[in-house]
């Protein structure tokens, strides 16, 4: 990022745990990352994806981990498909409190069915899936975030969830598992 012209500030734990952001950095050319990286800008910041996706394939339904719901609500602001969100931690309330900001429809669905207990909870059930597609597919996920969503994709497909011929992007937001 530095290569990229930013300036990167760095806070000890107990500011961070509070959230306190020094004076210095409140200025018109800074962007505050919060924890998780949701806000405004990390939303509009998925514009951006929109063509990519769009151009790869016109799809039904788009899947997607949501840890703070940045991801799957940007998508489904700029690409009006609808986004299913596979939720990685107890956070509904948040996620639906951040939500109000953006006028979704109701193209945004929050699945809170494959949290496997809590965040980052290890899994026998969840690292043996992981490992298994990987071995099938040769793409590393991890189970934190992407090995979720997936699992929770196949379950849905499974279940005959989504209409007969839908087409889906299964969005790989970058979690992966290095131990292969």
């Amino acid at each position: 990022m530095s290569d990229w012209g930013m300036d990167l500030h760095f806070l000890d734990r107990e500011s961070y745990r509070k959230k306190i952001i020094p004076e210095e950095l409140e200025t018109e050319n800074t962007i505050i990352i919060p924890e998780g990286g949701f806000s405004k800008v990390g939303v509009l910041g998925l514009e951006g994806l929109k063509n990519e996706l769009k151009e790869q394939i016109d799809a039904d339904y788009i899947i997607t981990a949501v840890g703070t719901g940045t991801t799957a609500i940007g998508i489904s602001k700029f690409l009006k498909i609808k986004t299913i969100g596979i939720l990685t931690l107890n956070n509904l309330t948040e996620i639906e409190h951040n939500c109000q900001e953006f006028d979704l429809g109701n193209l945004l669905e929050i699945n809170a069915n494959y949290i496997f207990g809590k965040y980052a909870k290890d899994s026998q059930i969840l690292n043996e899936f992981c490992d298994t597609f990987y071995k099938k597919h040769q793409i590393l996920i991890e189970p934190t975030y992407t090995g979720r969503m997936f699992y929770g994709l196949y379950d849905l497909i499974r279940n005959n969830y989504f209409p007969k011929n839908s087409k889906l992007i299964a969005l790989h937001t970058g979690g992966i598992k290095l131990s292969h």
